[in-house]
């Protein structure tokens, strides 16, 4: 992780670039004509280029990728949606910084985004956020630029911001926009913090994720208390390694994971709370576990847990069941990582498990996923080792994925394999379907079935049919359940059904009924003599 020394680290404020992004030109081209006394006294006044500026292609691109990131909000722009023209007279010295962030703004990709789908209030205060890089002070700022859109319209909202002495200030003519509110500058109060947190809630998330509703009302309305919500992932610093001293916190680095609650195990993962959660791959199983030198006890058991829960498909291990041997000479440091890792998937409990009771493709695709934290790419990979299997035997088998180039680029000696969710370069977008169709979820276990879950997709080179769809999960019996409320959910009750006064059952009757009727439905089934068969949910 690279290291940074930033306090708004943990509220997702982290920036890319190590100062503000400027570019300037001679131009070429007369001045834009004054529509305003600001614009007019301001053009006036700005004559000469910032001293930090630079007259490169390097710093045009810097520049032009940090006024789209800042100015539309992190929203990426398609190809055909970029204001190619206004990028061209930038590069040529037509126009300045400040020039080409107007133009962003007053363009129809910020207005259909920022401006006609969003309430005014919202739209006010994006606008703070966009083009001067700190949130409303106030409601009378909000109350005068929304009297203003009434009155001069949507360019005029935006030239208000751009012409205005604060802008040229703080920004000037080659300049683009960023978060000012980080440091709490001289002049903004306290609460801008807050406020700019709400506003900005994580780095990676995009402002037209949030809403159209306003983030700040309530706080300057009413003035409710904004508390700043920290991401479950935030990690705490050893404030000795921060300041380049030595000391006794922990080896592993800069930022340690914060501890977790003994009843959930005592390891040092933090919860997550990114976009893995809605497939049920949240929490633990998106960590990467290192081992480093200087390693505590705690942290080498947390990393045995982690191999075990990894390599042996999240499934439950008995004392009986562990390679204790292996253990002890990976704590001693006499195996790597990757040795435990083969140690554990040569193991007499990885073979019962998942090899003499299940199919062989079965066994290859979970082996895929076990050692190498990824689904199958093809049918030629799962033949070549099922082919592998059969021709050299198990533990050939095994060494070939911990022995491969794949992994040690990936993981190498010290890391633990874990699930490759995210996208990488090369690999095929169906490859996070065939990777949830994997997992199932992380409370599922990978001994629960012994078929293959992906012979079909790999062989046709299709998404698996349980997860055709990210959006509605398919449960093994391909019941779509896609209601998180169980009282909405239908379910199909099958019974051997005894008819009053008969003698004899009528075998296989059913009953469709919704989540919220189900007990009164048992109950009618239990009084006629009925014997349940089975309950399942359907779509």
């Amino acid at each position: 992780m690279t290291v940074n020394q930033s306090k708004a680290l943990g509220f997702g404020a982290t920036q890319l670039l190590d100062a503000p992004a400027t570019f300037s030109r001679n131009r070429n081209g007369a001045a834009e004509t004054a529509t305003s006394a600001d614009r007019f006294r301001n053009q006036q006044e700005l004559n000469a280029p910032s001293p930090f500026t630079a007259n490169d292609n390097t710093a045009y691109q810097i520049a032009v990728t940090a006024a789209y990131r800042q100015v539309f909000g992190n929203v990426q722009p398609m190809e055909s949606e970029r204001l190619l023209s206004s990028e061209s007279k930038l590069r040529n010295g037509d126009i300045n910084v400040r020039e080409f962030v107007r133009r962003l703004a007053q363009s129809g990709f910020y207005q259909s985004r920022f401006f006609d789908a969003v309430s005014p209030h919202r739209a006010v205060e994006l606008n703070f956020k966009h083009l001067l890089g700190r949130p409303p002070h106030n409601e009378a700022e909000i109350s005068n630029h929304v009297a203003l859109i009434a009155s001069s319209g949507f360019a005029g909202e935006i030239n208000s911001y751009l012409d205005s002495d604060e802008y040229i200030q703080t920004f000037g003519e080659d300049t683009v926009p960023y978060p000012t509110s980080w440091n709490s500058p001289v002049g903004q109060p306290q609460c801008v913090f807050n406020r700019m947190a709400a506003l900005e809630q994580n780095f990676a998330g995009s402002d037209t994720a949030i809403g159209s509703k306003s983030q700040l009302l309530g706080n300057l309305v009413s003035g409710y208390r904004l508390s700043i919500k920290i991401p479950a992932q935030v990690y705490r610093s050893d404030s000795s390694q921060l300041m380049g001293r030595s000391g006794t916190g922990s080896a592993r680095g800069m930022f340690e994971p914060v501890k977790r609650n003994s009843a959930d195990g005592g390891d040092s993962a933090p919860m997550r709370g990114d976009l893995y959660v809605g497939f049920g791959l949240g929490q633990r199983q998106q960590e990467v576990f290192e081992r480093c030198s200087g390693d505590s006890a705690d942290q080498i058991a947390a990393l045995v847990r982690s191999v075990y829960r990894q390599v042996l498909g999240n499934a439950h291990v008995m004392e009986s069941e562990r390679s204790l041997t292996a253990e002890s000479q990976f704590a001693e440091g006499r195996l790597s990582t990757r040795e435990f890792v083969r140690a554990v998937a040569n193991s007499a409990d990885y073979r019962r498990r998942f090899f003499e009771a299940n199919a062989p493709y079965r066994f290859v695709e979970l082996n895929f996923r076990h050692l190498l934290g990824r689904a199958p790419a093809n049918q030629a990979e799962v033949s070549e080792h099922v082919q592998r299997l059969a021709m050299q035997g198990y533990e050939t088998e095994i060494n070939s994925y911990v022995d491969s180039e794949e992994y040690q680029n990936t993981f190498g000696e010290n890391t633990v394999p874990y699930l490759r969710v995210a996208t990488e370069s090369g690999r095929k977008q169906v490859s996070f379907n065939r990777q949830i169709a994997l997992v199932q979820g992380y409370a599922a276990s990978d001994t629960v079935q012994s078929g293959s879950s992906l012979l079909n997709s790999v062989a046709t080179g299709s998404s698996p049919s349980n997860w055709s769809t990210t959006t509605v999960r398919v449960n093994r019996l391909a019941a779509t359940s896609g209601s998180a409320d169980p009282t909405t959910k239908r379910f199909r009750i099958v019974v051997n059904a005894q008819p009053a006064g008969g003698r004899q059952r009528t075998p296989n009757a059913s009953y469709v009924v919704s989540g919220s009727d189900i007990t009164t439905q048992l109950g009618y089934i239990h009084r006629r003599g009925g014997r349940i068969l089975s309950i399942t949910e359907i779509a």
